[in-house]
C-alpha cells in the first residue's frame, strides 16, 4: 500500500503519546508499505528530526506553522464554533501540501492523526481514490467531561467546559471520513452514542518491545514509580495526588518506601513534592532501567481517556501494576489481569504494601504463557500488522485492491 500520514507535529523524539504513536505507525508500516509523512514543524531545529523519520524508510514533508500563528488562530474562535485546539494547528500551507501530495502520488490511504488534524479532509476529495481515515486515538469530549469534573478550580472548569462543547460538536466530523480508528472500546462508545455511522476500529497504543525488554536488574524492594508526560495535566494531577494522599498511608507501615516520578518537564507542584522519600528525576535516558529498579509502578490517574503507555510498559517489562480502574478501561481484557485495581488512597496503600512485602497477588498467579501473548498483543510490530490488516480490508470493501502494494 501507499499510505500518507498527515500529523500537526514532527513525530520525533518519540517521547510525548502522539508522536510516539505516529513513529512507531510509520515505522512498522514502513516495513512492507510505501509510507510518506507530512507534518508540521514550529522551529527550525526540528528539521534535524526529519532525518530520523526519514531512517525508518519513509519520505517526509514538513510545513512551517509558527506558535505566532497558531496565537493569532485562537483568535478566530470568536467568530465560529472551532475547538482552540483544532484553530491552532489551522494551516494553509498544510492544506496546499497536503492536494499536492495526493494529485502527485495517489496514495491509497490517508491516514489523519487526531482530531486537530481531521480540518485537512477536505484536501483529500472524495474523488481522488484514496482511503480516508480518522484515528481520533482518544475521545477528546470524554476526556474534557471527566477533566471538568476532576477540577475544582471555577474558572479552569468553565474553561474546560468551554472547550468540551465544541469539540463535542466538532466530534462529529467523523462522518466526512471513510473509517475512524480509536484507542479503547469505552471511548469507542462514547462516540457512537452521537449517532456516527462511520466505521470506528480500535488501533490502541503500543510498546516497543525491543526497547521495553526484561534483563537482570537489581529492584529496590522500596521504589515505588510513576512515569508520564508531567506537564500533560493528568499526570500532574495524579503524581500530587498520590503523593499527598497515598505515600502517608504507605509510609505508616513501610517509612523506608520511596516514591519516585520520573517524566519529562516536571511542573513547579510535581518539583515542590520532592523531599527524603519522594524524587523527582525528570527526563531520563533509559526508562527501562527506571521500570526495573522499581518494585511497583502506579497509575493514579483520576480521569483521562485511552490506553496509558505507563501501564502497559510496566505490564511488559513485568513490573507490578497498582492503577485506578479508569487507567485500566483502555487495556485488553488479557492485559487487565495483571493489573490490580485500586480507586481510593486506602486501597492503593493496601494493595502496593502487599507488593513490597512480597505478598504480590495479581501478575505472580500468572503463567509465563499468559505474559508471552499479552506481550506480543501489545507490543507495535503486531498492532501495526493488525492496523495494516484492516486497511488492506477496507480498501478491498471498497473494490479497490492496493494499488501500490508494496511501493510497486
Amino acid at each position: 500500500m501507499k499510505i500518507l500520514i498527515v500529523t500537526t507535529r514532527v513525530p520525533y523524539p518519540p517521547f510525548k503519546g502522539d508522536k510516539l504513536k505516529v513513529y512507531n505507525i510509520a515505522k512498522n508500516l514502513a516495513r512492507n508499505n510505501s509510507v510518506h509523512v507530512l507534518c508540521i514543524y514550529r522551529k527550525k531545529s526540528e528539521l534535524k528530526d526529519l532525518d530520523n523519520i526519514r531512517a525508518l524508510g519513509a519520505e517526509v514533508d514538513a510545513v512551517h506553522h509558527s506558535i505566532l500563528s497558531s496565537i493569532l488562530n485562537t483568535t478566530l474562535f470568536i467568530f465560529n464554533k472551532t475547538p482552540i485546539q483544532v484553530l491552532l494547528y489551522k494551516s494553509r500551507n498544510l492544506s496546499v501540501r497536503l492536494s499536492e501530495i495526493v494529485n502527485r502520488e495517489s496514495p491509497d490511504v490517508v491516514y489523519f492523526h487526531l482530531i486537530r488534524s481531521a480540518q485537512y479532509v477536505d484536501a483529500v476529495p472524495r474523488g481522488s481514490g484514496s482511503l480516508r481515515v480518522l484515528d481520533f486515538t482518544d475521545a477528546v469530549s470524554l476526556y474534557l467531561s471527566r477533566f471538568a469534573e476532576a477540577e475544582r478550580n471555577l474558572f479552569i472548569r468553565l474553561g474546560v467546559e468551554f472547550e468540551r462543547h465544541r469539540i463535542s460538536d466538532y466530534e462529529t466530523i467523523a462522518r466526512e471520513f471513510d473509517s475512524c480508528f480509536i484507542c479503547a472500546d469505552t471511548d469507542k462508545t462514547h462516540l457512537l452514542k452521537k449517532g456516527i455511522t462511520t466505521k470506528i476500529g480500535i488501533l490502541p497504543n503500543g510498546v516497543d518491545t525491543k526497547l521495553f525488554s526484561r534483563s537482570p536488574q537489581s529492584v529496590d524492594a522500596e521504589r515505588i514509580i510513576f512515569t508520564g508526560n508531567m506537564p500533560y495535566f493528568p499526570n500532574e494531577d495524579a503524581a500530587v495526588y498520590f503523593a499527598r494522599e497515598v505515600m502517608p498511608l504507605i509510609w505508616k507501615s513501610r517509612p523506608s518506601a520511596k516514591f519516585y516520578i520520573v517524566g519529562r518537564k516536571p511542573t513547579r507542584r510535581i518539583k515542590a513534592l520532592a523531599s527524603k522519600n519522594i524524587f523527582v528525576t525528570g527526563f531520563v535516558e533509559n526508562i527501562t532501567e527506571e521500570y526495573l529498579k522499581s518494585a511497583v509502578a502506579v497509575a493514579p490517574m483520576r480521569f483521562g481517556v485511552g490506553t496509558l503507555n505507563k501501564v502497559i510498559e510496566a505490564i511488559v517489562l513485568g513490573v507490578p501494576v497498582v492503577a485506578t480502574s479508569i487507567a485500566t478501561k483502555g487495556l485488553p481484557a488479557e492485559a487487565q489481569a495483571f493489573v490490580q485495581v485500586a480507586d481510593t488512597p486506602g486501597e492503593f496503600a493496601q494493595k502496593i504494601t502487599q507488593i513490597l512485602d512480597g505478598r504480590r497477588e495479581g501478575s505472580s498467579k500468572l503463567q509465563q504463557k499468559d505474559f508471552d501473548a499479552v506481550r506480543r498483543m501489545l507490543s507495535w510490530d503486531s498492532i501495526v500488522d493488525r492496523f495494516a490488516g484492516d486497511l488492506e480490508a477496507l480498501l478491498n470493501e471498497r473494490g479497490q485492491t492496493s494499488r501500490n502494494r508494496n511501493g510497486d
